[in-house]
């Protein structure tokens, strides 16, 4: 097994990146943590930690939390060096007078097979367009957005029946193995970086919440993989008579429907597309929990009656 003195200092913030830190620490190759500073959450407005802080308390690591990149910060970080920077879902654009700090060339993990789907929403977008499989890209930091070199890559299966949160799952998984079979090669200068092919590069955009607004007249599909894409944020929704609904969770059918019909079939809520009809499994109407269409159906009559 390859054994390695040099260490990483981690850069990341949310859930996503937690288990590519966990496998680090465990490594014994994480020497310090940058993550986004507490933020409040909630109605209450608590303050909350990011679930990175958290993780590297536990461990009894030093954890950086900049509001800006000044010449403070750049002296707490200093303080850390020599070591190279692994960022994951940090946050935040990272200028390169401080990516140049990191004794290697930065990593980065990024959800997609690149050069497709570079940008801000790799997994969302991989379900809106109904690809059948993605992956985990480890590369080398550049100036530009998802653009460096590749170190490692594994592609996985997109299940029909995935949505944002299942596949987010899976590919975290993923990063774990792609971390633990390659970053200590990398640290010992025993990975050969390969440049992508940027003619193939595709791009994906920021997710907004109107992006979630559902059109009927779109195909069954196409609307299926909207509701699988922005569940759980920011799920996708339509207005029924007054009242907001959020929809988690359908399936398609060959209910013959025009666009936005509702058929109510005992138990069963179907609206019609332009091609083909969905069925409406788990949905939440504004201010409510997320329930199954036959509990909808009992108790929102006077909506579906209009």
């Amino acid at each position: 097994m390859i054994k390695t003195d040099k260490k990483i200092i981690f850069w990341g913030t949310p859930d996503f990146a937690l288990p590519g830190f966990q496998t680090l620490q465990q490594m014994g190759l994480v020497r310090a943590v940058v993550t986004q500073p507490d933020k409040p959450a909630g109605r209450n407005k608590k303050t909350l930690s990011s679930p990175i802080k958290i993780e590297a308390q536990k461990n009894n690591l030093p954890v950086l939390e900049p509001e800006i990149f000044n010449n403070e910060f750049i002296n707490d970080l200093k303080k850390y060096l020599p070591a190279t920077f692994m960022i994951i879902a940090y946050g935040r654009i990272i200028p390169d007078k401080i990516l140049k700090l990191s004794e290697l060339l930065a990593l980065n993990i990024h959800p997609s097979q690149l050069p497709l789907l570079r940008g801000p929403s790799p997994i969302q977008t991989a379900l809106l367009k109904g690809f059948k499989i993605t992956g985990i890209s480890l590369m080398q930091l550049d100036s530009q957005m998802d653009h460096g070199p590749l170190l490692a890559q594994e592609k996985i299966e997109i299940n029909p029946e995935d949505n944002f949160l299942t596949l987010s799952k899976k590919l975290t998984s993923i990063s774990q193995d792609i971390l633990a079979k390659n970053v200590i090669k990398y640290l010992s200068n025993q990975l050969t970086p390969l440049p992508q092919d940027h003619q193939q590069a595709t791009f994906c955009k920021i997710i907004k919440k109107e992006d979630g607004r559902i059109d009927w007249l779109k195909p069954a599909q196409e609307i299926n993989n909207q509701i699988r894409a922005f569940n759980p944020w920011p799920s996708a929704f339509f207005d029924l008579n007054g009242l907001n609904i959020k929809i988690f969770k359908a399936q398609i059918t060959e209910n013959n429907l025009k666009p936005a019909e509702i058929l109510i079939d005992q138990d069963k809520l179907i609206i019609g597309t332009s091609q083909k009809s969905l069925e409406i499994l788990e949905l939440q109407p504004a201010g409510k929990k997320i329930m199954r269409a036959a509990e909808f159906i009992r108790g929102y009559q006077r909506y579906l009656s209009q």
